[in-house]
């Protein structure tokens, strides 16, 4: 059956009634989505909303009119089914080349609607302008499911990830396209969207470059690391297999401050530091991995190339473990084990059966 003003005014009247549910699911992607961001030393934002009720019924009002999704509004479950973003995240990231990074994060985080429950992300990128984003319906886990969280089983949370500059021009090119009321773009106005969509490929490789000259600039400091992205920038020069050394880096930089170890020279001196190290790190990381990674690519498997071969050097000291137990009490972090104390167990558990 098409929408009817009774349909939407009983879907808007339960809906008002679960808005907290989708702001505190909104809420929370956000916050692990931040966290994403921050562990593995991406540079971005992020922001969420639960849709606001009265944009929710004009939308559904315009639908009704034009006729819509009109075959699959049969109740108000089915008005639920077809609007996927009554909780929404934005992950907006510095430069276009950390999209595809935040995406497969997102993916090995959260679960999805797929048969496998698994997620699958829908590029939306245009071929006729220059609107980039890429969307992923997600919902928690069931290790998320506790306290507080009981009620968000299942609900759905669209994530929209893209560039920094790629939001400005799809906000724009989606207001001035898709919500004018004064009739279509005329084609200057075209023309000038077109300039600000290259003006956006062309800032974001300005911002690539000036990136990469902040850390040029950050490799000769020899002072205290100012934050992740310092540390990322001056401590992957000393291991050069790790080609994706920002990769879970967040909470090895948390470890590293709370141990003292806050600049370069003082972490090659809490390692013994010689020629041999980063070679020893990479095969230790290695020799783990075999051991206990999964058939899956999960948030707990090993890998060599990214931070992790810093990572086993550091918990493979038994003194620096038991600072680090007083530090993260049990292990644990908000929701999930606290990923580094766990590499600490899984090494020790190796180291005792060589």
């Amino acid at each position: 059956m098409p929408l009817t003003t009774a349909l939407i005014d009983a879907f808007i009247k339960r809906y008002k009634r679960e808005y907290d549910l989708y702001a505190k699911l909104a809420s929370f992607v956000a916050g692990e989505c931040q966290q994403l961001l921050q562990e593995h030393a991406i540079r971005g934002s992020v922001q969420w909303r639960p849709k606001a009720a009265d944009r929710l019924k004009k939308k559904l009002l315009d639908q009704m009119r034009n006729g819509e999704n009109a075959a699959e509004y049969t109740d108000v479950d089915s008005v639920y089914r077809v609007l996927k973003d009554l909780a929404g995240v934005r992950v907006t990231t510095y430069v276009e080349s950390d999209r595809q990074k935040v995406v497969d994060l997102i993916v090995k985080r959260f679960g999805g609607f797929e048969s496998d429950g698994s997620i699958k992300p829908d590029i939306k990128d245009s071929k006729t302008n220059y609107y980039r984003a890429t969307h992923c319906l997600v919902k928690v886990t069931e290790e998320d499911l506790e306290g507080n969280n009981e009620n968000l089983e299942d609900a759905r949370c669209e994530i929209q990830v893209c560039s920094l500059l790629a939001h400005v021009y799809n906000e724009i090119e989606h207001d001035l396209r898709y919500k004018t009321l004064s009739g279509e773009l005329e084609k200057h106005e075209n023309g000038l969207l077109n300039i600000l969509g290259k003006l956006t490929e062309t800032g974001d490789t300005v911002i690539t470059e000036t990136l990469d000259a902040v850390k040029g600039r950050q490799q000769k400091n020899t002072a205290a690391f100012e934050d992740v992205h310092d540390f990322v920038s001056r401590t992957r020069q000393l291991f050069p297999q790790a080609t994706d050394f920002g990769a879970y880096a967040g909470q090895l930089f948390d470890a590293c401050m709370k141990l003292g170890i806050d600049n370069v020279d003082k972490l090659k001196e809490a390692l013994k530091w010689d020629d041999n190290t980063p070679q020893r790190g990479f095969e230790l990381a290695k020799k783990l991995a075999a051991k206990v990674n999964g058939p899956q690519d999960t948030y707990m498997n090993i890998y060599p190339t990214t931070s992790d071969l810093l990572l086993v050097l550091l918990v493979e000291d038994e003194e620096r473990v038991n600072k680090l137990n007083e530090f993260y009490p049990k292990g644990y972090g908000k929701g999930r084990p606290r990923r580094l104390m766990v590499v600490a167990r899984q090494l020790a558990e190796l180291e005792d059966k060589k």
